[in-house]
Formats: structure tokens, C-alpha cells, sequence
């Protein structure tokens, strides 16, 4: 958890009564610096006519949306 995030995780994790550990866990997997790198690199190199409208970033990449 960073301090830019932080104070937004603790209010979150205080409104659904968990503790700010069990709220992150709850989320699953966090997206790495290296990860949305990779994404950002991905969709720069890409044909264009090949890129989706819409994508999730996950800790497992990006996800095509339907």
C-alpha cells in the first residue's frame, strides 16, 4: 500500500468492517509495476486494427472486454 493510496484502503477496508489487511485480500492479486509496463508496451506495439476498444488490467495482464 502506498501514501497516495493508503488513506483510501483504510477508509474502504473501516466502511466494510474488515481490517485493511483483510480488505486487501479480498482483491486478489495486485497489478505490478512490471505487469502494466509490459500492457503499456503491448498496446503501443500492436497493429492498431488489432487492439480492443476496451481492456481490464489484472495482475494476469490485460483482458480483452466484450
Amino acid at each position: 500500500m502506498t501514501s497516495v493510496g493508503g488513506p483510501a484502503v483504510q477508509a474502504y477496508a473501516a466502511r466494510a468492517g474488515q481490517s485493511v489487511e483483510e480488505y486487501l485480500q479480498q482483491l486478489g492479486p495486485r497489478v505490478t509495476p512490471k505487469v502494466a509496463g509490459a500492457a503499456l508496451v503491448g498496446l503501443v506495439r500492436a497493429d492498431a486494427a488489432n487492439v480492443a476498444p476496451e481492456y481490464l488490467l489484472t495482475a494476469a495482464g490485460l483482458q480483452k472486454l466484450p
